[in-house]
């Protein structure tokens, strides 16, 4: 069956049971209004109203009919204040994901603060590391991510927005013998057991430069997992090291930077999204809201 057209004149004649009233509540004439009325019932191949009663009466064709067309209705403004509300970022659905250092503190505190000003917006949030989410970003699956920023993942097809630089550190559970004496070179801490993510991780990546830089091999793990929260719970609980950002050591009071005797580099962080697949104005506002919790967290003594 084709779609059905006439339904909003239908339920005007419904409403008023009267064709020049409802042509007067549409704004049409009365001759245009028998006309939609008669193309709906040759569509339908029925008559929808009795028309011998003052005021018209409605079949049971009609009735059947009518109890449609006003779903239809609703669904139509129901829909439309969909639309407005993700127009102007009250309401809607955020697809979005996560690298695991944006779920301790950040991520958690904007998605509240969000809420509270505009509590019909739904979120839908999936953690995992950068090729994951990548490759969710790409399938459509989720329309925006924060992530650490690498070249080697982002391209032109994508547009960038650095929320966050935090230094990458040498971590430790506070109680190993690694924090005692000296500060450490790279050399040294290259001779330790590690914990690392996987070898196509952004960590791992930054890993390579760092140690390639002052021609240090780079060390082996002896664990590795494409968990982040899984590595740090290994390097809280074992003779490990770790290698992640500032942020990531703030959030647990057991683990803590190794000394160093050389910089390490700053990270980047922050939110990626298609240029083919514009950002929402609710997405917008989740940013900013993170921005906001991301720059209070830094001007903390």
């Amino acid at each position: 069956m084709k779609t059905l057209t006439g339904l909003r004149q239908f339920l005007a004649v419904c409403s008023t049971r009267n064709l020049t009233a409802a042509a007067a509540s549409l704004g049409i004439s009365q001759p245009a209004l028998t006309q939609a009325i008669g193309k709906l019932e040759k569509q339908l191949g029925v008559e929808l109203f009795d028309r011998s009663t003052r005021p018209l009466g409605i079949t049971a064709y009609g009735a059947v009919l009518m109890e449609y067309a006003q779903t239809v209705e609703r669904g139509n403004i129901d829909l439309m204040e969909k639309f407005e509300a993700m127009k102007t970022g009250s309401g809607g659905v955020l697809r979005f994901g996560c690298g695991p250092d944006w779920i301790h503190e950040i991520l958690p505190r904007a998605i509240c603060n969000l809420q509270d000003r505009n509590p019909d917006i739904r979120v839908e949030l999936t953690v995992a590391l950068n090729d994951v989410l990548l490759r969710k970003l790409d399938l459509g699956e989720i329309d925006f991510f924060f992530a650490s920023i690498s070249d080697v993942y982002f391209g032109s097809a994508y547009i960038t927005r650095i929320l966050i630089r935090d230094r990458m550190l040498v971590i430790a559970h506070n109680d190993h013998p690694i924090h005692q004496g000296r500060p450490k070179s790279l050399a040294d801490v290259a001779g330790e057991r590690w914990a690392m993510t996987g070898d196509e991780t952004f960590g791992r990546q930054l890993m390579r430069r760092v140690f390639g830089h002052v021609d240090v091999e780079v060390p082996v793990p002896v664990v590795e997992t494409n968990s982040v929260r899984a590595m740090l719970n290994i390097v809280r609980n074992s003779d490990m090291l770790g290698f992640l950002s500032q942020t990531h050591c703030n959030a647990y009071a057991d683990i803590s930077s190794v000394d160093m005797d050389v910089e390490l580099p700053i990270r980047e962080g922050g939110v990626t999204w298609r240029k083919d697949n514009p950002l929402l104005p609710a997405a917008n506002l989740l940013i900013e809201e993170a921005q906001q919790v991301i720059s209070g967290m830094f001007a903390r003594p």
